[in-house]
Formats: structure tokens, sequence, C-alpha cells
């Protein structure tokens, strides 16, 4: 059909006929004909029962890989659906059963398990197969169960899978995964300008929609974008990796360090090579954004081309026209997006972690990037500890963790305090958890009693309907009754000669209800008539009615009757006469007075008929008085009976009034049962509002903020604090105990108890810990005993000479302070544990120049028991019974001025609440001394390197004093004690043979005499036994290219060529052969140089005794 619009424009000049048009009225009617076509979507979930199933019979793990649990042929591979995805075992196709037309488009709904982003229960299973794992993996991963965050982690992602499934099947487990098409971020956004890929590009808008929609919500975009689930899973199992692997390091224990570097390695395997940044192949145009807007997609983004950026008169010349040649500049030019997608920092954070944490590891670096060695084994472990956390149903690794944890920083006074404080805080969150739960379980019950009760008024609320309807019945009856008395009323009113038509019936109105609701109701008079007045008749005379209360009427009835009786008797005497009077015979006599005459007979019978004629007047009497009697007696009864009527009237006039009454009280009964009804019905009404309310529903506006709801928030919220102060103040507490153990030196030391929080919701876990603290604070108070302090210097030079001569050269030199170095002050003293260490370092140095020294500790140990093993001082292997080893911590002081400097500002005396430097470590040690390589000053005119150690010991008693100075003995006879060696240099300690020496003339072998004294020994050695060990020389050749040594002038036996190798950069080094050292350690030798242009030299004597 063609519009009025259309067919104007079909013609030239269509205004003129436009205007003929617009005169007629054109009826039009529009067809629209179109193919409908319906597509189906299941609406329902196909498998809860046999996912429970799973979940019963198979635990969490079967449940967990129910959605990736495929169908195989019996070769093992899977088998595959039409479209070629892998056919699962929960999936069936039922559509075909109801034989879908063509009208009928898409894909046909199917029973599966659903995981597409428009699914009705497809969150569902996202919930169910990922986010329930990752958020308990997560949180295992934030309370440090790093293994068990793994495991969960496994049913999402397993990269350890020993399957053969190829991948994604064999790494990813759920089978969205599998599934999913992974497109990189970079291709979506340029796809947004090329539009190249249509449903890519309308899934893009939706998830930008949505977005938009939802700008703080990251999973609205997920959704759509689901591959971001992938990389959550990854980072997760890195993070987790990472975490597992920088807490076993922290341990820095050489079997800890071993697993954590394997995790390193995983998550380095996981990473794969680090990407490599590739620079842009073309150049852009700057534009404005003037330029970009009519370009820009929905992200603000714009595919623009690259210009060449490879100069077409620096291309190689073909060697012969082709296509690929011609097409090799063509090649060069592309497009990119304007804005590049930013790089993900935090993923390529995760290369250098890995990296960071394998570089300390292969380089014998602690987690801080400190160098220290390890000890080769970690120390036993007490088996009944174990025994404790396995009764407890603790995890052995935690505990064990907590064995290998290092010395505090700070010290026990203020740990315990603060161990106290975080335990009364615990107890306070015990105590609010327990309110928490009482105020839930009261809640629950207000809840549960306001349903009962409910329940309860609608049970009731039958009973109630049926009491307004007995009411209402009740009412009916009594109306009922009325009638019945207002029957009877008119009965006898009629009865007593009163016309119909003056009877009046007494009438009641309806209940004032308004009043009744109004409290104004009253109860007055209902209406009603006078009663009729009854006279009663009773006779006066009452001797005839033997005492009883008679009318006049019956009376005379009685009084008439007892006459008629009296008669009646008479004529019954009259009767007995007569007959005995009949009995007398007649006599008869004639006379004729007058001629006539007649006959005359008198006898018994002429008597009898007087008396009978007598008794028959009685008789009449009798009659008649009966009559009257009856007469009386007739009249009296009319009389009673019209008395009785009139009762019976008045009767019924009064349960007509009476009647009115309970008319009226059951118009109130029935308007009170109907009210109570109404308020029924309102209290159910109102108990389901309280049922509202108590559930947190809005009610009338108001919502009831502390429901059982809020409380069971805040019963995991403050369990979930509870546990976590509960977990700090036990660290704490635990770091407190092994101050006390640092402190006091004795490790067996144990208070704290494994399980505080089992039990109900791990309550009074707080009060338990706060206890061990006491107990733990009073122990401490009460072994804390005093030591003896002492103060010792140590002389680099007179220690280790060697050592000073390595510091001089390299700038660092290590150095060992044995315990026989502290024997000599003290033999029988054990358990030597430094205070404070200084260090002095006699330099010349400017006066406004730092001397800057690094003193660190490598090692020490403790003899912790003045025990001997078999009569034996010395320590032999490892002997973990007598000393003990402390290779994890390594502390460090840096010197200003190197004169008496400790390394802090307060010096030796500060009272920090910190453990100074070295506090507490052993005394038998292993130190690195270092100096800045950018020399500040002449390192060579070092003269010495002095240690001031403050340290504690105690005294083991005779046996041990005895053993040491024995011991002592042995060593300095075998020349293995400290000061056994001695560093003379030839320059400084001879100087006269020294410039004697240069100022000789050349010649082939210039002498150098050199005479040992006493005072070039330690005080305590015995110069008259002792012999000399060993001799080696060291020299600054200076000019001098070789420098040999020999024993005469004639150089017939040449002693030794001195040589760089194993010597300091820039000296020459030589040990003299055992024949050719002078027996003596007193006296004057001579040795033979074939060169006086040296500038240094120096001896190192070891001496010993015979």
């Amino acid at each position: 059909m063609i519009a009025k619009d259309q067919i104007v424009q079909q013609f030239h000049g269509g205004s003129a006929l436009a205007s003929q048009l617009g005169a007629y009225k054109i009826n039009r009617t529009t067809v629209v004909e179109r193919e409908l076509a319906y597509r189906f979507f299941g609406h329902f979930h196909p498998y809860v029962h046999e996912l429970i199933h799973e979940l019963v019979e198979r635990s969490v793990s079967g449940l967990q890989a129910a959605d990736t649990d495929y169908l195989r042929l019996p070769d093992g591979k899977v088998k595959t659906l039409p479209d070629g995805r892998p056919r699962p075992r929960l999936y069936e196709e039922f559509f075909a059963a109801y034989a879908p037309s063509a009208r009928v488009t898409g894909d046909h709904p199917v029973k599966d398990l659903d995981f597409t982003a428009t699914g009705a229960y497809s969150c569902y299973n996202w919930e169910l197969f990922y986010h329930v794992p990752i958020a308990i993996a997560t949180h295992l991963m934030r309370a440090q169960r790093n293994e068990d965050c793994q495991r969960w982690l496994h049913y999402v992602f397993d990269p350890t899978a020993p399957n053969l499934d190829p991948s994604p099947m064999r790494y990813w487990k759920v089978r969205r995964f599998h599934e999913l098409e992974v497109v990189s971020i970079e291709k979506v956004l340029a796809n947004l300008s090329t539009q190249a890929d249509k449903k890519l590009l309308e899934d893009t808008l939706a998830a930008i929609h949505d977005w938009k929609d939802h700008p703080f919500r990251p999973h609205v975009v997920a959704r759509w974008r689901q591959s971001a689930y992938m990389v959550k899973t990854v980072m997760l199992y890195l993070d987790n990796l990472i975490a597992w692997g920088d807490r076993l390091f922290a341990e820095d224990s050489g079997e800890s360090i071993g697993e954590a570097t394997q995790l390193y390695v995983l998550a380095a395997q996981l990473l794969g090579p680090r990407p490599q940044a590739v620079p842009r192949k073309g150049w852009q145009q700057p534009q404005s954004y003037e330029s970009l807007r009519p370009k820009l997609d929905a992200l603000g983004n714009t595919f623009t081309e690259l210009e060449v950026d490879i100069p077409f008169d620096k291309l190689p010349p073909p060697s012969a026209p082709s296509d690929a040649a011609a097409l090799q500049t063509v090649a060069s030019i592309g497009g990119a997006l304007y804005f590049c997608v930013p790089p993900n920092e935090k993923l390529l954070g995760y290369w250098d972690t890995v990296a960071d944490r394998l570089f300390k590891i292969r380089n014998s670096l602690n987690l801080q990037g400190v160098f220290r060695q390890l000890p080769l084994f970690d120390p036993p472990i007490d088996p009944a500890l174990l025994a404790k956390a396995a009764a407890a149903g603790l995890d052995v690794s935690s505990v064990l963790a907590g064995l290998h944890q290092p010395a505090p920083l700070v010290r026990f006074s203020l740990l315990v305090h603060k161990a106290a404080e975080l335990a009364r805080d615990v107890s306070s969150l015990g105590a609010h958890l327990l309110s928490a739960i009482e105020k839930q379980d009261a809640e629950t019950l207000y809840a549960l009693r306001a349903r009962y009760e409910r329940s309860l008024l609608q049970r009731a609320e039958l009973v109630r309907y049926q009491q307004w309807q007995e009411a209402v019945k009740a009412r009916e009856g009594v109306q009922k009754s009325f009638a019945s008395a207002l029957t009877r009323y008119r009965y006898y009113e009629l009865q007593l000669g009163k016309p119909d038509a003056e009877i009046v019936v007494p009438g009641l109105d309806d209940l004032d209800r308004t009043a009744m609701a109004s409290l104004k109701f009253t109860s007055g008079e209902e209406p009603g008539q006078q009663p009729r007045p009854l006279e009663v008749d009773i006779a006066k005379d009452l001797a005839a009615a033997d005492g009883k209360l008679i009318s006049s009427y019956e009376a005379k009835e009685l009084q008439f009757l007892k006459s008629a009786q009296a008669a009646r008797d008479r004529a019954m005497e009259g009767d007995e006469l007569a007959a005995m009077l009949s009995m007398i015979p007649t006599f008869g006599a004639r006379f004729e007075p007058f001629g006539t005459g007649g006959t005359i007979s008198f006898g018994g019978g002429n008597l009898a008929a007087g008396v009978s004629w007598h008794a028959s007047f009685d008789k009449q009497s009798a009659e008649s008085n009966a009559h009257t009697a009856v007469v009386a007696g007739k009249v009296g009864s009319y009389a009673r009976r019209q008395l009785d009527w009139s009762y019976q009237s008045n009767q019924a006039l009064g349960d007509l009034a009476v009647t009115l009454k309970h008319w009226r009280a059951a118009q109130i009964r029935e308007a009170a049962s109907e009210q109570e009804f109404r308020n029924h019905q309102q209290q159910i009404a109102e108990a389901e509002q309280i049922e509202q309310f108590l559930a947190g529903e809005k009610v009338d506006g108001a919502t009831k903020t502390s429901t059982a709801a809020l409380y069971t928030w805040l019963r995991r919220e403050i369990r979930a604090l509870y546990h976590a102060g509960l977990s700090l103040a036990t660290e704490v507490a635990r770091k407190a105990e092994r101050a006390l153990q640092y402190e006091l030196g004795d490790p067996a030391q144990s208070f704290l108890q494994p399980g505080y929080a089992t039990g109900k919701e791990g309550l009074l876990a707080g009060e338990r810990l706060l206890l061990d603290v006491k107990r733990m604070e009073h122990a401490y108070h009460d072994l804390n005993r005093r030591e003896l302090e002492l103060t010792k210097n140590v002389s680099l030079r007179q220690l280790d000479p060697g050592a000073l001569m390595r510091l001089r050269t390299y700038g660092f030199c290590e150095v060992t302070l044995t315990e026989d170095l502290f024997d000599q002050d003290y033999p029988g003293h054990y358990f030597r544990r430094l205070r404070a260490v200084g260090v002095s370092m006699p330099a010349t140095a400017g006066p406004q120049t730092t001397v800057a020294c690094t003193l660190t500790l490598l090692n020490s140990s403790v003899r912790v028991t003045p025990q001997l093993a078999d009569g034996a001082y010395e320590r032999d292997g490892e002997d973990t019974e007598r000393f003990r080893d402390s290779y994890g911590r390594v502390e460090s002081i840096a010197t200003s001025n190197a004169v008496g400097d400790w390394g802090t500002f307060d010096g030796p005396n500060g009272r920090d609440e910190r453990l100074g430097p070295f506090e507490g470590q052993g005394a038998i040690s292993t130190w690195r001394i270092e100096l800045p390589k950018l020399r500040q000053h002449d390192y060579l005119a070092i003269p010495d390197v002095i240690l001031h150690l403050r340290m504690t010991a105690r005294d083991g008693g005779l046996p041990l004093r005895q053993a040491a100075e024995t011991a002592l003995a042995e060593r300095i006879a075998a020349a293995g004690t400290a000061g056994n060696v001695r560093l003379l240099s030839l320059r400084q300690d001879f100087p006269t043979a020294w410039a004697k020496f240069r100022s000789a003339p050349a010649a082939a072998r210039i002498p150098f005499t050199v005479t040992l004294r006493p005072e070039h020994y330690p005080f305590w050695a015995d110069t008259d036994s002792a012999v000399l060990r060993r001799v080696e020389v060291f020299v600054q050749p200076g000019a001098a290219t070789s420098v040999t040594v020999t024993a005469d002038a004639a150089g017939a036996q040449p002693v030794l060529a001195l040589s760089s190798d194993g010597a300091p950069p820039g000296l020459l080094w030589g040990r003299l052969p055992d024949t050719a050292t002078p027996p003596p350690a007193l006296g004057a030798f001579t040795w033979h140089f074939d060169d006086t242009r040296l500038e240094d030299a120096w001896l190192v004597l070891t001496w010993g005794t015979e």
C-alpha cells in the first residue's frame, strides 16, 4: 500500500495534487503479514537429585566433578556431541519427543548443566561449580591454610592433573571453561571499531551497557566475558603458591626452604616466559579529541591506520620480481587502536615476585635478602607436642610452623603485656559473641513464639467464629422464646375477653452499636405493660373447708352440698321409714253416710305414702341444693380459671419482659462475640505483621533492624573477629613464650596449650589463654635470675691475623670466636650469651670522615648445660644435647666513627623495648666484618679491629672448670686455640731492622734479622716451652716482581718463592716448610730476600708448647 505523502512525491508539481487529494477522504486498510517463529528455552534444573546423589555418594569431590564427567569410548577418548563438544554424562535430548515443527527455530532445549549468561538456572551452576570453591579457597588462603586452599582450587583449576586429556580439559575442571573461546582484550577492543565479529560486538556492547548501569560490580562484566573468571582463578592459584612459599621461606630452615622452592618453581612453570615488550611497528599521526570524536567507539577508542615505518629507500632491492617481494612494503602497513591496551601490572608482578624468591633461595639469602648460613637439619621435634596437637584435633603442620619461628624482636615484658591485653580483648569479644548468640536465640525464640501464636490464633479463629454463631443462635432462641411468650400472652388476653386490636405487643429496638463502641451505652428499661390485677376470693368461714383457703364460691358449694346431703339423708331416712311403715297391714272401713259412701282403708301403706312424700320432698330439696352447689362450683371454677388466666397473662407478660431483657443481653452477647471474632481476625493480622516485623520485613513503614538475621550476621562477624583476635592473641602469646624461652635460654619452658578454640563456639578461649599468659608471666619472674655479666675486648690482630689481612685487602672478612677464647678468661663458665657488641677500628681517617663498618653475626652457639659428654669437654660433631646453634637470625650493626661504636644511638646501656643487636645470641659465634667498596680512607693502614663484647654467663662448677682448663692446655699445645697466631709487621714491629734492610745495597741475598721477644706473645703464654708450629710470610712487593726467601746468604737452600696464589690482591704469600722453621719461639733468626724494594712485609706466627 502507498501512503498519501508517497503518492504526492511521485508526481512533479505535487502540491496541486496534494491540495486535491486533501479534499477527499481516503479510507485505507493496512494488512500486515508476518511469519511467526518460536524458540524454546529450558526453565528448570534437570539434575538436582543427581547432584545430591553425587554429594552423598562421592562427597564434595564427586559433586564438583559432576559437570566435567564425560562419556568415553572404549579407547578412553571422550564422546562428542554433533557440534563437536564433549558429551557430558548429565545430558539428555528430550525435545524431539514433542515433534517440533518448522516454526521452532534455534537450538532445541536439552537437559544440561547450563552456564550461559542468559540461562535461568545458570547462576546456580556457576555458584555450585565455581564461586563456592573459589570463595572457600580465598577464605582458606587468608587463614594461611594454603594446602587446603590448593585442594579447593583444584576443583576449578588443576595444573598438576596427571590425566592425558587435551587442553583445556586437562587443567580446567569447570565445563564452561572447556567450551569457552578465550578472546584477548585487545581483540575485543579492536572489534568495537572494526565490527568484524558481529556476535562478539553484540556481547561486548551488552557488557558495556551493563557495566555502565552497574559500574562497581565486576561480575556483571565477567558474566559476559567469562574468560575473566579463568584469569582470576590462575591469579588466585599463583597468590596461594606465593603466599604458601613465603610462609615456608620465612621459617628459614633447610627443609622448609626446599619445599618453598618447589612451590616457586611450580608458580614459575605456570607463568611461563615473561612477556616481552614489543615495539610499535608503525607511527600514528597525533590527533585531537575533535578529530577523533566521529570515530570513537563505545569505549572511547578508535582504530587507526599506521604510517609506514620502514622507509622505501632502505628496503633491500629484490633480486627478482615476485608477489612476495612486491607485497613486502605493503605488509609493513597496518592498523592499531589509537589508545593502546595498558599492561596488567598485577599480572606482570608475578614474574618479578617469583624471580625474586628464586634468586634469594639460590644465593643463600633469606626472605629479607640477607645472606646467612643454615644448618643441614632442622632441630628435633618433641613427639609429645605432636601427640597433644593430634589429640586436640589441630593441624600438625601449623604446630610445627610455630616451632620454627625466629626469636622475637621485642622483649618478653612488652609481649606478655600485649598478649594479656589481647587475651582480655578476646574475652570481651567472647562475651559479645555469647551476647550475639543469646540475642540470636532470643530473636529466633521471638519469631518462633510469634509463629506459634499466629498458628494458635488461626486455629482459634474457628472457635471464635463458632462462639459468634452460637451467640447468633442464642439470640434467635431468645426471639423464639419471646414469640412463644407473646403467643401465650395474646392467648390469655383473648381468653380474658380483651379484643385482639386492643392487645398491645411490646417491641425491642436494635442494639445501638455506636453507643456501645463509644462506651456510652446505657441499659434502660425495655418496653412493657402493667399486669392485670389479681383479686383473690377467700371465704371468711373456713370451718367447713377443714382449715383450707377456699373461695366464697367454693364455700357456697360446700354449704349447698352439705344441705343437699342433709336433705338426701332425710329422704333416705324417710324411704327407710316408709318401707317399714308399708309393712303395716291396711285396715279398711265402709261408710255410707249419705247413702252413698265409700270404703275407707287405712293402714301401713297410707303411712308409708305420707313418709315417702316427705322423703321425696327432701330429695327434691337435695337435688336443688346439689344443683346450687354445682352452679357455685362451676362459677368458682370459672372464677379460679379467670384468675389463673389473669395470672398466666401476667406471667406471659413477665416472660415477655424477661425475654426482652434476655433478647437485649443476647444482642449484646452477639455483638460481643462478633466483635471478639473481628478482634481475633485483627489479632491474627497483627500477629502476622509482628511475625513479618520480626523477620525484618517492612510493616507500616517501619523495619526491625535487630532481627535474627542481624544477629546471625553479628554472630558470624563477631565469631570471625573472635577467632581472628584469638589467632592474633595466640600468636602474640606464642611470641611472648618464644621471648621467654629466648631470654631465659630454656626452650623447654612451655605454657601455651593447643586447642584454645575447641568447645562450644570456642567460648572461654580468651580466659584460658589469659590464664596461661599469667602463668607464663609468673614463671618468668621466678626464673629470671641474674647471671654473671662480663665484658671482653677481642682484637682481630691477635685473634685472627689472616682475617685482618683479608679485611685490609678485600674490605671484608669472617672471624670466628671460639669457646677457648672465653675459657682463657673464665674456664668453667657456660651459657655465654651476648648482651651487646661494639666495634672499634682505629683508622687514619679525617675528622669529618665516616668510618663505615658493618658487623654481621652469621651464626652462633651456646653451651646450654655444664654436663660433660663421657668426660669430654670439647664439642663432638653436632652435639645438640650440650650445644644449641642459631643460624636463622642474621643481625647487623653499622658504625659511624668505629670508636667504641655499638651501632645504636643509646649505646649498650639504652633500655629499649626492642631487643638490642645480637642480644641473646651465643658468644661462640662467627662474624662478618665488611667495609664499603668505595674506600674513604686507607684500609691497609687499619692497625686492628676490636670487638667489644658484653655478655652474660653462668658458672658451671668445678668439674666443668677442670675439664675446660685441660682442654685449653691441649689446644694451646696443639696451636689450636685463640691467640696462638701472631701477626708481626716487619716495618712497624721491627722498624730498625726494616730500615737497615731497605738501605742495604743491592745484592743477590739481603739479610733481614728478626728478634722475637716475650712481648710478641700473649702474657699468659709460656714462652719457655713455646715453639713455632708454622710461619707464613706476606709481602707487599711494590716495585719487585718476584720475591724469594732463603735461609742462608749463599742461597744454597732456597726455601720459598712467594706467590700470589692464595694471597690477597697486591700481596705475595708463602709458608715456610716445617724443616726450615726455627724451633725456638724466642731469639733472633735471619731470612734473606732477593729484593729490597718491598713496601711492607708481615710474619704470621703460629705457636704452641711442647
